[in-house]
């Protein structure tokens, strides 16, 4: 594979890109270097109309890999619970404009503690999750639209999501029609269930998320540049090959965790991907 043929299966997720950034400069610096495919975000979609958004992406020739993020089911807050309705309502919309799938990130625990109250057991939330994951497949499969449930690391368990491994993630989605899985390396890489996964689940792989994982010291694992860090990105890209994944790979840094310089974070992002598949012919 060259070298341009490679860089054409990764996609950046516009999570990367400071504030003042637009998405139009997003999407050229993107092209200019050869990179295939954009994530949205709910900054993307929020102030375009869909049909904008397909053409943008078609001029720059980029394949949209996911939009980002419906679900967080577990809102005790009714505002937050309707805000977010609007924003599931936007990206399923805009998905079907773009045709790529919408992650789905189940909602932690302490999402579900009202005012005052306490959160709701962890085998009850995950029951709720389950149930009002059903519900957005039923609406997005009317819409024609694929959704990609994401399991999180067991330390986002409170704030972020309850569906933590990628064995629970695959039994929620394989219920259900038009849902598969997301497999964030950031959140994976330490599942006994990974290679499993990758090696004969390959049709449950929706979307595909890497970036180096920084474990040392005594802070939580913090994202890093993907040829950094201490996770085997090139063993999981090595085995998604062999096991013939046929889509991108999205590149998920976030410019609020790491703030960078966006030029330099483009420029080193291609370059990894290149080595870390192995030299180009």
């Amino acid at each position: 594979m060259t070298e341009l043929e490679t860089l054409r299966r990764l996609a950046v997720s516009y999570y990367a890109a400071p504030p003042a950034c637009s998405l139009e400069t997003f999407c050229e610096l993107l092209a200019h270097r050869g990179i295939g495919g954009i994530a949205l975000t709910a900054a993307a979609v929020e102030d375009r109309e869909p049909e904008e958004l397909r053409r943008l992406l078609s001029t720059h020739n980029l394949t949209c890999t996911s939009l980002n993020s419906a679900g967080y089911f577990l809102h005790a807050d009714p505002r937050r619970a309707a805000a977010q309705a609007d924003l599931d309502a936007r990206l399923l919309e805009c998905a079907a404009a773009v045709d790529a799938p919408v992650n789905v990130i189940p909602g932690g625990i302490e999402h579900t503690r009202g005012e005052g109250g306490r959160p709701l057991p962890l085998e009850d939330a995950r029951s709720r999750v389950e149930d009002a994951l059903a519900s957005l497949a039923g609406t997005a499969s009317s819409a024609g639209v694929l959704l990609s449930l994401e399991p999180i690391h067991p330390l986002g368990l409170t704030d972020k999501g309850c569906v933590n491994q990628l064995s629970h993630a695959r039994s929620l989605a394989a219920a259900l029609p038009g849902c598969g899985i997301t497999l964030d390396f950031f959140h994976s890489w330490w599942d006994a269930d990974l290679a499993g996964t990758v090696a004969s689940a390959t049709e449950q792989l929706y979307v595909v998320q890497v970036c180096g994982v920084q474990t040392d010291g005594a802070d939580p694992p913090r994202r890093t540049d993907m040829a950094k860090g201490d996770a085997d990105v090139a063993g999981l890209l090595t085995a998604l090959s062999a096991a013939g994944y046929p889509g991108l790979v999205e590149y998920e840094v976030f410019y609020q965790q790491r703030p960078q310089e966006l030029d330099g974070l483009l420029d080193r992002a291609a370059r990894d991907f290149v080595s870390l598949n192995g030299r180009p012919d």
